[in-house]
């Protein structure tokens, strides 16, 4: 049986305990860019998480010994009772933290989302749908490339961006628009041939110079079906998923809570990435060009490819070829990978040199 003696000293521990909690979950937050935990964005400014912790810290402890030092000096409650005030407190502050930033990534989330409606034509690819980006003063045959974003409706939007991006470079973009049952195996395999031939058939574009890119898993299926189909030219992979990594705290680096267990839980991800063995079927992609860009925040592709020197010790002998170019940009993780500009100005540079 706990007995806590005092009512108000108890509550005065909670509060105390609470914030001092909260204040290390924040220092850890920023210390470790834990997105997931962080109350605030400290990914550009970590002084601000660590200030912020040592306040509640400092704060909680001083208000507390300093209004409650008659009655700690008093006996109080004991050691069992403290462990299960000091734990639920714990509890609480995690879970706050939890709560408070899964909600600002909801709201970052709604304001920074792009809609695709905004130009493109919206066209059928076999089983797919997309929307086709055109130059508003064409100059045929022009290049073009199809662009296959993962799964995540999140992806197809941060994508849109960089289609306009090759218009106005004059280069023709198909944007594959992500829905329920196109990313099952076999069937994905019949996504990138209906786009390439949809775009061959076009007076405006060259059969000679298409290109694929995909991002996230999207990148793990172009480089499975381009690797059987020689008409692509070059193929650009951004943050496939060659190797799962392990499930761990790094998922709150990129997302809050609910995304992570969601992503932890998705089996049928796994299942499509363990299909496709993107890994093994790049290597049929050499001689022709080879695009792989990664951030080197990255924990939700393979952390085997993005760690700090070991990026080529991650890849097959054989693809590492003159053929094949590996980026890494520094300071960007994989859901925000599309989001940066110089991840978009390195992919649009690089098609063209290649295309």
């Amino acid at each position: 049986m706990l007995y806590f003696v005092d009512a108000e000293l108890a509550l005065g521990y909670v509060l105390f305990s609470f914030l001092s909690a909260l204040g290390i979950v924040q220092i850890a937050a920023a210390r470790y860019d834990l997105s997931g935990l962080a109350v605030f964005d400290y990914s550009k400014r970590r002084a601000r998480g660590y200030a912020l912790g040592i306040l509640l810290v400092v704060a909680s402890t001083a208000v507390f010994f300093g209004s409650q030092w008659m009655l700690v000096l008093t006996p109080g409650p004991a050691g069992s009772e403290l462990a299960f005030l000091f734990a639920g407190s714990a509890a609480c502050a995690i879970g706050v933290s939890l709560v408070v930033a899964a909600a600002r990534h909801r709201a970052q989330s709604h304001t920074t989302a792009a809609s695709d409606e905004d130009g493109g034509e919206a066209v059928a690819a076999g089983s797919a749908t997309g929307r086709l980006y055109v130059p508003a003063t064409p100059t045929s045959p022009m290049p073009a490339v199809c662009l296959v974003p993962g799964p995540d409706p999140q992806c197809h939007q941060a994508m849109v961006e960089l289609a306009r991006q090759f218009v106005r470079s004059q280069i023709v973009a198909l944007l594959i628009t992500p829905k329920p049952g196109l990313y099952t195996y076999p069937e994905a395999l019949a996504v990138l041939p209906a786009a390439a031939g949809l775009l061959r058939k076009r007076p405006d574009v060259d059969p000679q110079r298409i290109g694929a890119l995909g991002y996230d898993l999207g990148g793990d299926l172009v480089i499975r079906a381009a690797s059987g189909d020689k008409q692509l030219s070059v193929v650009a992979a951004l943050a496939p998923v060659l190797q799962e990594p392990k499930i761990g705290m790094d998922l709150l680096r990129e997302m809050a809570f609910p995304e992570a267990w969601r992503w932890a839980r998705d089996r049928e991800r796994d299942r499509l990435r363990s299909s496709l063995n993107a890994l093994e079927y790049a290597q049929r992609i050499v001689p022709r060009p080879l695009l792989l860009l990664y951030g080197a925040e990255d924990r939700l592709a393979s952390s085997r490819i993005t760690a700090e020197g070991t990026q080529e010790a991650s890849l097959p002998p054989s693809l590492l070829q003159d053929s094949t170019t590996l980026l890494i940009l520094p300071d960007i993780g994989h859901l925000d990978l599309m989001d940066h500009s110089p991840t978009r100005q390195a992919v649009e540079l690089w098609f063209r040199e290649h295309l």
